[in-house]
């Protein structure tokens, strides 16, 4: 079985980061998992995750494409 070293920490703004280092090679990996979407809106509120998802990559007259 593969093991590979996982340390877990939560700073104090709530953000959980993990770490996995492997000095064998000269490169990083980050990945960002946010805890919000479909799976979080409460009934009556739904389609909102959905919504912002497209308007956040159809860009604004301040934030082009």
């Amino acid at each position: 079985m593969l093991s590979i070293p996982v340390r877990t920490h939560r700073l104090d703004n709530g953000l959980t980061v993990v770490l996995s280092p492997d000095p064998s090679v000269p490169v990083v990996a980050v990945n960002l998992w946010y805890g919000v979407g479909s799976r979080n809106e409460r009934e009556g509120r739904t389609g909102f995750a959905h919504l912002f998802e497209h308007m956040m990559f159809q860009g604004s007259a301040h934030v082009p494409r």
